[in-house]
C-alpha cells in the first residue's frame, strides 16, 4: 500500500521536526552542537512534506559538493524514504541523483555541479552544512527558491555570514540544539561527546553545546582593525592582489595601501565564474587599471592576457614565502574595511594546521584563504623583507 493511502506511517522525531513543521517563516536555521539530530528531523519533515502535500514540491538538499552530500545527508533522506515505505512507491534516478514521487520532485546537488543549479527553480532548499557555503552561494540559492529556506550548521566560526545576514532576519526562524535534544543517540557517542569538556573545551562549547566559537589558538591573525572604508585615510599609492580561480573557487581581488606602519585592506572581487577578460573589464570599469596588480604566480597564462591591458606582475612564491609573507602582516597594524565581508571571514578562519595528536604547527591550513592568499601575494611581492619599499 502507498504510504499516503495508510492510515498512519510511524516515524519517532526529535524536537527539530516539530519546530519545523510549526514554524511559518521562509527562513527556517536550526544551529547546533554535534549529533543533535539536526539533520534527520529535518530529512523526516521533508518526507512528510512529500506525503502531505497536493500541491507539486521541487525540494533540493544542498551541500557544498556532491560527494560529502553522498557520504552524509543523502544516506539519512534514502533511510527514511525506505523505512516510510515511500521509497517503493516512487523513482530513483541514481545518474541524475533525483527521487520523483508522485508529482512531486527531489533532488540532491552540490554546488560543485553549478550547470544543474543555476537558473533551477525549487519551492524548498535544504542547505545541509550552510557554513561551507559563501555568501554568495546563498543568494543565488535564495533567489531560486519559492516558499522555505531551511539550514542547519555547527557554529565553528567566530564570525560568520550567517550570524548578520541570515540569523538575524525578521523572516527567519532560529532554533538551537545539543546532543541532549536527540532521543535516538547512541549512549557510546554521547560520552565521548561529554569527554570534550575536559579534553577539549573549544570543541565542547562548539559541538557539544552548540555554541558559537571562539577565537582559538590556531587562529593566525587575532588583531585586525575593522572600519568603515570611508574612514580609511588618502594614501598615496595602492596595489591589488589577484588569486585566480573559476568553477568551485572565486576569483579574489584586494586592494592594499599602506601608510607608515599600517596596511589598508579592500575586498574589490570574489566570484566564481570569472574569466581573464571579465577581470580585465571589471579592473577598468572601476578605475582601478592604473593599480600596479600582483597575481598568483601558478597562471602564467593568465597573467600573460592580463598583460595585453593591465599593469601585472607575477607575485613573488618560492620556499618559506607563505610564512615569510604572514610574518610581514604580523609586523603591521592591520586595517580592513568592514566591506569586505570574505575577506573578515577568510580573517576568522585563517588557522595553523594541527597533528593528529593534537599539537598545531605552523602551517596554514589550504581553507578560507583566497583574499588571504591576494593579500598575501601582493605584501610579500611588494614590501618582503630585505627589499626597500616601494621598489619595483
Amino acid at each position: 500500500m502507498d504510504p499516503s493511502e495508510s492510515k498512519r506511517v510511524k516515524q519517532e522525531c526529535n524536537k527539530q521536526f516539530y519546530e519545523t513543521l510549526n514554524s511559518d517563516k521562509r527562513f527556517i536555521i536550526h544551529r547546533g552542537g554535534s549529533r543533535s539530530g539536526k539533520s534527520v528531523a529535518i530529512c523526516q519533515w521533508i518526507a512528510y512534506k512529500l506525503l502531505t502535500s497536493t500541491e507539486p514540491q521541487v525540494v533540493t538538499i544542498i551541500r557544498k559538493t556532491l560527494p560529502t552530500l553522498k557520504g552524509s545527508i543523502f544516506r539519512d533522506m534514502i533511510k527514511i524514504l525506505e523505512d516510510t515505505d515511500m521509497y517503493y512507491h516512487g523513482i530513483h534516478n541514481k545518474s541524475e541523483n533525483t527521487f520523483r514521487y508522485k508529482n512531486h520532485l527531489l533532488e540532491f546537488r552540490g554546488l560543485d555541479d553549478p550547470q544543474k543549479l543555476r537558473g533551477a527553480f525549487r519551492t524548498i532548499c535544504y542547505a545541509n552544512e550552510i557554513n561551507e557555503l559563501s555568501r554568495e552561494d546563498f543568494t543565488q540559492l535564495n533567489m531560486r527558491t519559492k516558499d522555505k529556506f531551511i539550514c542547519d550548521y555547527n557554529p565553528s566560526d567566530p564570525n560568520s555570514w550567517i550570524y548578520d545576514d541570515l540569523e538575524s532576519r525578521e523572516d527567519a526562524d532560529v532554533f538551537v540544539s545539543t546532543y541532549m535534544d536527540n532521543a535516538f543517540l547512541d549512549p557510546l557517542i554521547k560520552d565521548e561527546i561529554e569527554r570534550l569538556q575536559k579534553t577539549n573545551p573549544t570543541y565542547w562549547q562548539i559541538y557539544g553545546l552548540g555554541q558559537r566559537a571562539s577565537y582559538t589558538d590556531r587562529q593566525i591573525f587575532n588583531n585586525w582593525n575593522i572600519i568603515d572604508h570611508d574612514e580609511f585615510p588618502d594614501i598615496d599609492e595602492t596595489y591589488l592582489g589577484l588569486d585566480f580561480g573559476y568553477t568551485n573557487d572565486p576569483t579574489a581581488i584586494v586592494e592594499v595601501g599602506k601608510q607608515g606602519n599600517k596596511i589598508y585592506i579592500h575586498e574589490l572581487l570574489y566570484k566564481t565564474k570569472f574569466t581573464n577578460q571579465m577581470i580585465i573589464d571589471y579592473i577598468k570599469r572601476i578605475g582601478k587599471d592604473q593599480c600596479l596588480i600582483y597575481a598568483e604566480s601558478a597562471e602564467p597564462k593568465s597573467i600573460d592576457f592580463l598583460s595585453t591591458e593591465l599593469w601585472v606582475k607575477p607575485a613573488t612564491k618560492g620556499a618559506g614565502s607563505i610564512m615569510a609573507g604572514i610574518s610581514l602582516l604580523k609586523d603591521h597594524e592591520i586595517i580592513v574595511s568592514k566591506q569586505s565581508k570574505n575577506m573578515i571571514q577568510e580573517y576568522y578562519n585563517y588557522w595553523w594546521e594541527k597533528t593528529k595528536n593534537g599539537q598545531i604547527i605552523n602551517v596554514p591550513r589550504d581553507k578560507h584563504n583566497h583574499c588571504m592568499d591576494a593579500l598575501r601575494y601582493m605584501c610579500f611581492s611588494r614590501w618582503k623583507k630585505g627589499d626597500n619599499f616601494f621598489v619595483i
